[in-house]
Formats: structure tokens, C-alpha cells, sequence
């Protein structure tokens, strides 16, 4: 546990900046252009609309940025070492090589996105109250009403986090294969898998072995969607004519957000329960046996 610690501090010390910089710059840059925005199509009275919109349009921005720039990184790790040639130090230090494999996964894989989320979250709130400050008046700080926009925010945060696991654990089947293929076959590997798989699925297509791959990739990724975005309908926002907000329907949803989120969590967690996740799950204990055994090979 000590050198595992050890590998996690050393992702943070080699990629705190670019974390930093990924996450905070695009709330930095949003709050500073507060002042020349506005909530377009959003006819509102009341303050809490534009702090939710302005809020939320920050959170999937960071939330977008932070997910590509980790899948990115991914598809790195497996060679890093070997390529920065820190393979022999670090495999001189008492651990294993599957805590060497691992600490970045859950680094770059889980820990930094549930960090930029958790930060998004309050990020986005002061957006949004800095918005709707600046569409109604220093009257919002006043009319907002506080209580419902924290539970909401808590409750969508930890929904967030709640999914963010459950996709990635569905995710790891397919990112482990593609990050083993770089790892065996070195930057070639992940396009070459990606080839391989479409140029199956278009020789057979309509064939029984076809379809099950089809099928069972397809699964993979709609658990990843369900695990995110399976309540969604729970935060829509209506309007009426002429861009009028129906205020009625916002504030029931704002207020009956938290029980849906609780009942959309046990959704999620719920759909997990099935053969085909945890049959995903022993697919990428394969996969990541075989980062550990090329990582062996290259000492």
C-alpha cells in the first residue's frame, strides 16, 4: 500500500499543473465572461433557472474536457515507462508490478475525473450564482432559493460520483484491451484492435458471431450510458411559448430532484447487477494480467 501511495503521488506531482490547468482554467475563463454572457432562449423571473442553466453547462464542459483528456492519457500508460525509461527505478522499489499498472489507471481513470466533477459541482454553482447576479441583480442573492439548489447540487454530485464508477468499471473491458494491444503491439496496438473488431464486424455482418460481439460491445456501452445519464429526464427544464419558463414545472423539478436521484442511483446500481458486468469485469482482469506481463517482459 505504501508504493502504491507512493505511485499516486507521483502521478500528482507529474501531472498536478495539466490537472490543474484542465479543471480550474475553464471556470476561471467562464466566470470571467459572466459579465458579456447571458441565458439565451431563457425568459425567467426568478433566479434560480439561470444559476441551474449556467451551472450545468459548466459542469458538462469541464466534466467533457476532463473525460477526453483521461481517455487520452489511458492509451498512453501502458509504455510510458518503458518510454521515459523509469521502468528499472521504479521496479527496483519493494511492490509489485500490478501496483505500478494500477496506480495510474485509478489515477487517471477515477481519481482525477471524480476530482474534476466534485470541483465542477461547486465551480458551476458560483458560476451560476455569479449569472444570475448579473441577469436579475444582486435581488437574486436575496430571492435564490438556497436550501433546493444545495440538495440539488449535492444529490447531483453524488450521483455523478455513484456513476462515474459504474461506467468506468463497465467501460474497462474495452479500454483494457485497447490499452494491452498498445502496450503488446506499441501505438499501433489500440487502432489495430479498433480495425480488427469493425472489419469483423463488417466481413460477418448478419452472421451469429457477429451479432453476439455486436451485441455484447453494445451492452458494454449502454450500461456506461445508464450508469450516467439514466435519470436525465429528471432534470429537464420546460418552457413555454415565447421562451417563458414554466416555473411551476422548474421548481418541481428542483425540488423532487433528490428523490428521483436516490431512485435513479438504486437504478443504476441495480442494472450492474447482470452476468455480462461482471463477465466484463473478468475480461479486464485478463486484460490488465496482460499489462503486468508485458511490463514483466521489459525488465
Amino acid at each position: 500500500m505504501t508504493l502504491f501511495n507512493t505511485l499516486l503521488l507521483r502521478e500528482w506531482l507529474q501531472y498536478k499543473w495539466a490537472w490543474i490547468g484542465l479543471i480550474a482554467g475553464p471556470i476561471l475563463v467562464l466566470m470571467v465572461l459572466v459579465p458579456f454572457s447571458q441565458v439565451d432562449g431563457l425568459d425567467a423571473v426568478s433566479p434560480e433557472p439561470v444559476a441551474l442553466v449556467a451551472g450545468l453547462m459548466t459542469l458538462g464542459l469541464v466534466l467533457a474536457l476532463t473525460l477526453a483528456v483521461s481517455g487520452y492519457q489511458l492509451m498512453g500508460l501502458a509504455r510510458r515507462d518503458q518510454q521515459d525509461r523509469s521502468i528499472e527505478f521504479w521496479a527496483s522499489l519493494p511492490g509489485s508490478h500490478g501496483a505500478s499498472v494500477a496506480a495510474p489507471l485509478v489515477a487517471h481513470g477515477l481519481l482525477m475525473p471524480l476530482a474534476a466533477m466534485a470541483i465542477a459541482v461547486v465551480g458551476g454553482g458560483l458560476v451560476g450564482v455569479a449569472m444570475a447576479v448579473k441577469e436579475i441583480g444582486f435581488v437574486a442573492l436575496h430571492q435564490m432559493q438556497w436550501p433546493a439548489l444545495f440538495q440539488f447540487g449535492l444529490w447531483l454530485a453524488i450521483r455523478l460520483a455513484v456513476g462515474m464508477v459504474l461506467a468506468a468499471l463497465w467501460l474497462a473491458p474495452i479500454a483494457l484491451a485497447l490499452m494491452a494491444a498498445s502496450a503488446w503491439l506499441k501505438r499501433w496496438g489500440a487502432p489495430l484492435l479498433i480495425i480488427a473488431v469493425a472489419a469483423f464486424l463488417k466481413l460477418y455482418k448478419g452472421e451469429y458471431a457477429a451479432e453476439v460481439v455486436a451485441r455484447v460491445i453494445g451492452h458494454q456501452m449502454e450500461g456506461v450510458g445508464r450508469s450516467l445519464v439514466f435519470g436525465v429526464h429528471n432534470m429537464i427544464i420546460e418552457t413555454g411559448e415565447e421562451g417563458h419558463l414554466r416555473m411551476e414545472a422548474f421548481f418541481q423539478m428542483l425540488y423532487q430532484f433528490p428523490q428521483g436521484a436516490r431512485v435513479d442511483l438504486a437504478g443504476a446500481l441495480q442494472y450492474a447487477l447482470q452476468p455480462q458486468f461482471f463477465i466484463g469485469l473478468a475480461v479486464a482482469a485478463g486484460c490488465f494480467w496482460l499489462l503486468v506481463l508485458q511490463r514483466q517482459r521489459k525488465l
